[in-house]
């Protein structure tokens, strides 16, 4: 009896051996960064599941964070809530908090912890340029990081003066450097002198990087490429009017937003020129190729629509000569009704009504740089660029 009973506890031992499932998480604030590469988890009787000290990163919209799934197929997936609860089949992602977790999962009943076992070094600037009242006996203004070694600052507007990035409010761990606006701070090194205003700021714990930038403006939506999807940004010299040039629009909506987040963006039911406010409508877009201009201080944005290569090719407008030293000379097969003439960014800079089938245009006391014509006839309008020389 003993001789026929052994093989057969052998063949159910190799039996559920051979069907055990594996679980795992896969995400871009999972640990592979990544929906195309799981990360196992550990099981002895194919029913908990865990994973220990393992570093995650904060989720930051629907599209982003992990999920569980079985035997590496989106056959069977859970998502959830966080930081713990009953995973739901086919759920949505779980938004985790950065940090470094112990991670248990029961494949029975679905239900999931993720206990914080320990967070990332704090990162803060701290000084005069944070607290001019209390200057370095006042506190740090605390960065955010999805991994203990990138940081950023965003929306704060700093006083003139001085500071050091400084490690978990502790004196003795700060970096400093002599150079504005980006550098690599060394430990103990000097410190930071920060002229008054309103920087993004990033700082990498390991390598000592560092940089102030204007707050940055994007804009986004499905006039683009979608509302998951990173902005296409703005340029400034000054760090509150913004511009692009050549961007095409497709019909949509689309929003403008501060550094890349939705904790201040604007919007308004007014196109092509508006004043967005913070957490407006979203502005309806007609396809086109456009120069785009946003004015920080007032919410003021302007979308000028430019002549497509196409349009150009077909004759109807000429420009001549384009660039120019002193005159543009525009010439039309129709009567042209109305010429504004526009800077970069967005000013009317002249506004005639020749009716006439040309017009001279007078750069004579322009400075060198890009201008933008915006043509009426008796049947349409377009915007054409101007360069001076």
């Amino acid at each position: 009896m003993k001789k026929q009973l052994l093989p057969l506890l052998f063949s159910v031992f190799l039996f559920h051996i051979s069907s055990a499932q594996v679980i795992s998480i896969i995400g871009n604030t999972s640990p592979s960064g990544s929906w195309d590469i799981d990360t196992n988890m550990i099981t002895s009787d194919n029913i908990t599941y865990t994973l220990n000290n393992v570093i995650l990163t904060t989720a930051t919209g629907s599209s982003t964070g992990l999920k569980f799934r079985q035997d590496a197929s989106w056959a069977t997936n859970w998502g959830g809530n966080f930081p713990n609860g009953t995973g739901q089949l086919d759920g949505a992602n779980i938004q985790t908090i950065a940090g470094t977790y112990d991670i248990t999962f029961n494949r029975v009943n679905s239900t999931y912890t993720f206990i914080l076992v320990a967070g990332f070094p704090s990162i803060g600037i701290w000084g005069p340029a944070v607290d001019s009242q209390n200057g370095y006996a006042g506190p740090d203004v605390n960065m955010a990081t999805n991994d203990g070694i990138s940081y950023t600052l965003s929306g704060f507007i700093f006083s003139s003066g001085n500071a050091y990035f400084r490690q978990d409010d502790n004196s003795t761990i700060v970096w400093g450097s002599t150079s504005f606006p980006t550098g690599t701070a060394v430990p103990n090194g000097p410190s930071l002198s920060i002229p008054g205003g309103e920087y993004f700021v990033t700082f990498n714990r390991t390598t000592g990087a560092y940089s102030f930038s204007f707050p940055s403006i994007g804009i986004l939506g499905t006039g683009l490429n979608g509302f998951d999807v990173p902005d296409t940004d703005l340029s400034t010299n000054d760090g509150f009017t913004y511009i692009i040039n050549d961007l095409n629009l497709t019909n949509g909506l689309v929003k403008f937003r501060k550094d890349n987040s939705w904790d201040t963006n604007w919007g308004s039911a007014d196109f092509p020129n508006g004043t967005g406010t913070q957490n407006g409508e979203n502005i309806p877009v007609t396809a086109g190729l456009y120069s785009i201009s946003f004015d920080r201080s007032t919410g003021d944005y302007q979308f000028l629509q430019l002549l497509n290569s196409n349009e150009f090719a077909s004759g109807e407008f000429k420009i001549y000569p384009n660039p120019s030293n002193q005159n543009w000379t525009i010439s039309s097969k129709e009567p042209i009704e109305s010429i504004q003439l526009i800077d970069i960014l967005g000013k009317t800079i002249e506004n005639s009504k020749p009716n006439s089938y040309s017009y001279l245009i007078d750069g004579t006391a322009l400075n060198g740089g890009m201008y933008f014509v915006k043509v009426e006839t008796t049947t349409g309008s377009t915007s054409l660029k101007l360069i001076k020389n």
